[in-house]
């Protein structure tokens, strides 16, 4: 039973699959956020992490800047709900990779991986191989959030 039931989540949620890293969502939700200095970076992260409700299990500075957020429990999306998902939770990945040095410091690309796993009544296993079309327009949400704050962040700090 646990098989079928999985096997109907798959099968209902894969016309919402694409590729990690394009217009798809799947298994990981990654998208270019923009440059900033290493200050930057770190201050507008973890806006957006208080901003949405996550909260930081883990940072890093080297070789990367890398902000890991615990689990969050959400309730699933219409889409999810109607595939047979009964359980939903999201976790935020936010990586600065050194891009260029220039004369006032070290300037970062920032990429946003968002990772999502769902699961179903009777099924003790989480499934995190699937996006579906409602996720990936919260997920879009967040990153255009994350962009602008990068876009407009004025004056930038290195220190």
């Amino acid at each position: 039973m646990r098989i079928r039931t999985s096997l109907a989540v798959f099968l209902l949620l894969l016309p919402t699959v694409g590729c990690a890293g394009t217009k798809g969502g799947a298994p990981l939700f990654r998208r270019e956020i923009g440059q900033a200095s290493g200050p930057d970076a770190r201050r507008l992260a973890e806006q957006v992490v208080d901003r949405y409700g996550f909260m930081v299990d883990s940072y890093d500075e080297a070789p990367e800047i890398r902000l890991t957020t615990h689990w969050r429990h959400r309730l699933p999306f219409d889409d999810e709900r109607s595939a047979g998902v009964t359980s939903a939770e999201s976790r935020l990945i936010i990586v600065a990779r050194q891009r260029s040095i220039t004369e006032l410091g070290v300037y970062y690309n920032i990429t946003l991986t968002m990772e999502n796993r769902v699961g179903v009544a009777g099924d003790p296993t989480w499934n995190s191989s699937l996006n579906s079309s409602m996720f990936r327009a919260y997920a879009e949400g967040i990153v255009n959030d994350f962009r602008q704050l990068v876009t407009n962040i004025g004056v930038r700090t290195y220190r």
